[in-house]
């Protein structure tokens, strides 16, 4: 008997390898059936957000209709330009959620009978703490509530130690030195329940076409005419509005030129140019911030622990709580994210026997 097929989407990561693991027909979420082939089509994980999200009790339908709302604040995009796809419910009673471009999904081939699923699923949630893989360049991580991601090893070395150094499950492969293995463990052979219910395209399959009966022709030949007498129309209105247009635009080419901005025939271009010259520079990004706050506070690594992190898109702000041994010592990570240019709002600090808490929110500008 021949094997089923498991292909990878284009990767956008250098030599990233994919293990071979062959999927099974099972049902998918709120009872679904997944595709009849049995072969899945893997995507990096470093293009998915992976998310557990506790929805309050509703019929599949609200589910579906609710996810994306709920998942909206832990995006740095609009929702408009993202999918998100409900997976599997998790033993936990959360509901694994993942997230990825609309741009990137229309980019992807996937093979007719295929599912689509982020390649950091092959490794299964663990019970405690980390489970990962290494790879050439880049780890696959595992939390216990089912969510996961994927980065290159500096990252994943840093994220580590600021989320408290917990226990690591390694399922093979190179991992930074700094990262203490606690348990070592082969990969399944046969795909978990979430890895065989998952797909990433879910919802965005196009709706199939439909027969019309005689009983329709003529209401539909005269909807037709109808139609058709309004297109003539609005061709009229369309030559007059390029007209219009024609003349606004040399209007705006004139103006630009008086402000120094040649105009050209690239119209748009010169706009654009306008816009740059008189607009401050765009926001940063969750990534770009968080380079910017961890670089800053790496010294403090080993003395203080990460216990919450969350980005707010519209503010470009990361809220985090981070825990030390004493209130001395969450003032030293606040002098030293002062001193590296940030903005901190510094919420109550909390003590309690030998450890000290407080939240702060960090951003370019003040919170």
């Amino acid at each position: 008997m021949n094997e089923p097929a498991i292909t990878a989407a284009a990767p956008s990561h250098a030599g990233m390898r994919i293990p071979l693991i062959a999927s099974r027909s099972a049902h998918g979420p709120d009872g679904a059936t997944s595709a009849t082939a049995s072969d899945m089509t893997f995507i990096p994980g470093e293009d998915v957000l992976l998310l557990s999200v506790e929805l309050p009790a509703m019929s599949p339908a609200q589910r579906r209709a609710a996810i994306g709302f709920a998942v909206e604040d832990s995006l740095a995009q609009p929702l408009d330009q993202v999918h998100v796809a409900l997976g599997p419910q998790l033993a936990s009673g959360s509901w694994l959620v993942g997230v990825a471009s609309r741009d990137l999904l229309a980019g992807i081939a996937v093979p007719q009978g295929h599912r689509l699923v982020p390649d950091t699923l092959v490794v299964p949630a663990p019970d405690t703490g980390w489970a990962v893989l290494g790879q050439d360049g880049r780890v696959l991580v595992r939390l216990p509530d089912g969510s996961g991601f994927a980065a290159d090893p500096m990252w994943t070395a840093q994220l580590w130690q600021f989320a408290g150094m917990p226990p690591i499950l390694s399922y093979g492969g190179p991992l930074p030195q700094d990262m203490t293995v606690t348990e070592t463990a082969r990969l399944p052979q046969a795909p978990d329940e979430v890895l065989a219910q998952f797909d990433l395209r879910a919802g965005l399959s196009m709706a199939e076409g439909f027969r019309l009966s005689r009983g329709w022709a003529m209401p539909i030949g005269i909807l037709s005419a109808f139609v058709l007498g309004h297109l003539m129309i609005a061709a009229v209105d369309l030559l007059a509005l390029n007209r219009i247009e024609a003349d606004r635009a040399e209007q705006l080419r004139t103006l630009l030129a008086a402000s120094g901005i040649s105009a050209d025939d690239d119209l748009s271009d010169a706009v654009s140019r306008a816009l740059v010259a008189q607009q401050p520079s765009a926001q940063g990004t969750f990534l770009d911030l968080s380079s910017e706050i961890f670089a800053a506070i790496s010294d403090h690594a080993g003395d203080v622990a990460l216990r919450e992190l969350r980005y707010t898109s519209s503010q470009d702000s990361i809220v985090m709580a981070i825990e030390a041994a004493s209130l001395e010592a969450l003032q030293d990570v606040e002098n030293t994210l002062l001193s590296a240019g940030l903005a901190v709002q510094t919420g109550a600090a909390t003590t309690a026997e030998d450890k000290a808490e407080v939240q702060m929110t960090v951003g370019r500008s003040a919170p």
